[in-house]
Order: structure tokens, then C-alpha cells, then sequence
């Protein structure tokens, strides 16, 4: 059994993380090179405009400098043509996640039992339709395609979503039993556990956490196992069910 912290001790003088966010054209160009070069869960290739999906195929497979000389252009008129609504998108990112970044940032430490693992998180609007994050350093691209209406919910749960995957990075990741998954099996068990986003997170208004089809079935495992048993186990417990199921059935196995 792990050393975990009595999150209780520090409740007293606990002070949240800081959000903040913006624009930056250089992580924007980050995020359209790894959407053609790096391995992704999601891409929205079917919702991306005709010239976008041309750029994209211009710099497939090209180094990051070469990449760069068609994107930074590109992009950069692509921001001077929605100066105002992405400016306006950056602003409602942070007032967003500020309204509920404490309950957020509360029920995560109650869920993982350990403290949130940064004293800061970013937040970088992006114009490719494609939600990564840096766990090391807190970063979170976060896309948008949503009428106004539907950001916050929208814009909380891939926040949320992101904090919970830097969560079982930081504490779990190498850690017995997941540091025994090759990559393959870690992100299988890793997206799964999102599902608790539907189920501990009282009091925070977004939307539901669905995600991949390629995920669905073992995301039913857990949460089976979640229901039978969540009112005498804990997340390590769940991490340790959903590993042991993943190697006693050879799941994603090279």
C-alpha cells in the first residue's frame, strides 16, 4: 500500500491551482503537426474545412521546421481573419473554468487521493480540431466548434477529462500495477477511467464524458466492476481491477 497523503490536513491552507489561458500561434502549430505525425485518439478530420484538410496533407510527415514554414502563415491569417471571436473564446476559457476550477479541483483529489499536480494549468485555444495536453507541464489545448451556448459544459469536461489523465500520469502511471501495460494497454485503461467524470463529480456542470468507440467495451468493464463494488473500494482499486483484467485477457497485447 502506497503512502497517500490526508488530503484533510490540507484543507485549511489549500489554495487551488490557477487557470489561465490564451493564443499562441507557435502551440497552435504544435497541435496541427502532431495531428498529422503523432499518435491521437481524436481527430475531427470531418469537421475541418476543405483548406484546412489541404494544409494538413502539405505537411504531413514533414520536420517541424519545414511544417512550420506553411503553418505559422497560415495560421497567422487564419487569427487576423477571428481576431475578435478568438480573443473572445480565450476570455471564456478562463471565466469558465474559474467559475468551477475549485469543485473541479476538489472531487479530483477526493477521487485520486492525492493532491492536484500543478500550481498552475494553461489553457491554449486552438483552431485544429484536436484537445491534447502536456501532463508534465499542465498544459491544455482546448479546440472549439461549439455555439456559445454549449462551451461550458463542453469546455469543462475536456478540462476535466485532461486533469484526470495528468492524475493517473503523475501517481498511478509508474506505479504497480500499470507500469506492467505496454503504451497500448496504459491509453486503453487510461481514456477508460474517464468515465468517472460521469459518476464523482457532484456539483460540476458538464457535459457527459463519451468519448472513444474503440474504448466503449472496457469502459463497461469498469464500470460494472465500479457499480458492484464502489461502496467499500477506492480508484487505486479500480486501477488495480482494470490492470489485472487488461493482462488476464491479453487485451492489446504486442
Amino acid at each position: 500500500m502506497r503512502n497517500i497523503p490526508d488530503l484533510h490536513d490540507m484543507e485549511s491552507e489549500r489554495n487551488f491551482p490557477e487557470i489561465t489561458s490564451s493564443y499562441d500561434l507557435e502551440k497552435d502549430a504544435y497541435n496541427w503537426r502532431c495531428a498529422m505525425n503523432a499518435f491521437t485518439n481524436g481527430r475531427s478530420y470531418e469537421k475541418m474545412s476543405e483548406e484546412d484538410l489541404n494544409i494538413l496533407a502539405q505537411i504531413k510527415w514533414l520536420s517541424k521546421d519545414d511544417a512550420n514554414k506553411i503553418l505559422l502563415p497560415y495560421l497567422d491569417r487564419k487569427y487576423q481573419a477571428n481576431r475578435k471571436f478568438i480573443e473572445e473564446a480565450v476570455s471564456d476559457i478562463k471565466k469558465i473554468l474559474d467559475e468551477q476550477k475549485n469543485q473541479i479541483f476538489e472531487h479530483m483529489e477526493k477521487l485520486t487521493k492525492y493532491p492536484i499536480l500543478h500550481d498552475h494549468f494553461h489553457m491554449y485555444y486552438t483552431t485544429c480540431l484536436r484537445w491534447p495536453y502536456n501532463w508534465n507541464t499542465g498544459e491544455v489545448w482546448l479546440m472549439d466548434t461549439l455555439k456559445k451556448e454549449i462551451r461550458y459544459k463542453y469546455w469543462t469536461q475536456a478540462f476535466t477529462h485532461e486533469l484526470i489523465h495528468m492524475q493517473t500520469h503523475k501517481y498511478y502511471q509508474f506505479e504497480h500495477p500499470m507500469n506492467q501495460l505496454n503504451k497500448q494497454q496504459f491509453n486503453l485503461i487510461k481514456e477508460s477511467l474517464t468515465f468517472l467524470l460521469n459518476h464523482e463529480f457532484p456539483n460540476v456542470n458538464m457535459a457527459i464524458d463519451r468519448w472513444y468507440p474503440n474504448h466503449q467495451e472496457f469502459r463497461k468493464v469498469l464500470e460494472d466492476y465500479r457499480v458492484s463494488c464502489w461502496n467499500k473500494k477506492d480508484f487505486e482499486d479500480l486501477i488495480n481491477f482494470g490492470c489485472g483484467y487488461i493482462l488476464k485477457n491479453s487485451l492489446l497485447s504486442e
